[in-house]
């Protein structure tokens, strides 16, 4: 039993895992059929919740009780930019910008927490409104989807499997070694775990948290590009559907939301398992706020169940 323990302990993807394994079986109770091909749909449909989850994972890491709020205006931001300027042989141009934008957005929440010490969720808050501003402004010129061939690409399949499935995987493996095989990983861990402590310990703190709140925006860009590929355009609220999930599949899926320990798997198989349990709820004509009344409650048990676990 205490084998047993240690092992959830170390593993707390496992209850999410075992959460959508759970939701994948009763949808196909429900809808009459066990059907692997709503599985891969759905782990498609999380490919969007994971990657702003994972932006939102090595920020929580890091400690202080921190959040990136502003992760969902720069997605949207990000898709607007890609619509605008991935066309007419324009592509590595639009990418520059967008990388700049980015940057400058991630340098920006960064800054604000170091050097004017403002706390992380309420200075990325702010920025956010500002990104928003933005957005109302962009949006009345630019309203298309990106290039088709990006489209494409984001509805391909390679081998019976999604082409967003397979680069989710190949991110789980990527923030695998990152998180827990490089010293930059480690820092973020140590810093988590407390920023006057990691100080002492000769961590350049500051540098490391602007450049974990840039990445955080990066990711973001990239999710937004992807998200208005698939969708086939970009709308002014296109990523505050996704804040929430994002935030919610990280903690259920092992990150201590106080810092120094996260779950990149836990990450994926958290997202996998709010997009299965939103199927299910719709399956079942429950209504939006019943809805959102049962997502609440399983976010509760989960995170019980697991805390359990790690006493």
């Amino acid at each position: 039993m205490i084998k047993a323990n240690k092992w959830f302990s170390k593993n707390p993807w496992i209850w999410s895992t075992i959460g959508f394994v759970v939701l994948w079986l009763v949808i196909s109770v429900v809808s009459g059929k066990f059907s692997i091909e709503t599985l891969f749909l759905n782990i498609t449909l999380a490919s969007f919740t994971f990657l702003l989850g994972i932006a939102e994972m090595m920020v929580i890491t890091s400690g202080d009780g921190a959040l990136d709020l502003s992760l969902p205006y720069t997605m949207t931001i990000s898709a607007y930019i890609a619509a605008a300027t991935f066309r007419d042989g324009n592509t590595w141009k639009g990418i520059l910008i967008l990388l700049v934008v980015c940057v400058g957005i991630g340098l920006l929440n960064g800054m604000i927490n170091v050097y004017l010490h403002v706390h992380a969720m309420i200075g990325t808050l702010a920025v956010g409104y500002i990104i928003y501003t933005v957005i109302l402004e962009y949006s009345k010129y630019s309203t298309k989807a990106p290039t088709k061939e990006i489209q494409n690409f984001v509805h391909g399949r390679i081998g019976g499997l999604s082409v967003l499935t397979i680069l989710c995987v190949l991110f789980v493996i990527l923030m695998s070694v990152v998180m827990y095989k490089t010293k930059l990983g480690k820092k973020i861990h140590a810093i988590g775990q407390g920023h006057h402590i990691a100080y002492l310990a000769g961590i350049n703190v500051n540098r490391i948290i602007i450049l974990i709140f840039v990445c955080s925006s990066l990711i973001a860009g990239l999710t937004g590009v992807l998200v208005s590929a698939y969708v086939g355009g970009s709308y002014q609220t296109m990523g505050d559907s996704y804040l929430i999930p994002s935030i919610a599949a990280t903690m259920v899926g092992g990150t201590l939301i106080s810092g120094g320990k996260s779950c990149v798997v836990g990450a994926f198989t958290g997202a996998v398992m709010f997009v299965l349990l939103s199927t299910l709820l719709n399956l079942s004509g429950f209504s939006a706020s019943m809805q959102n009344i049962a997502e609440g409650v399983v976010i509760i048990l989960i995170l019980f169940a697991a805390k359990k676990d790690t006493n």
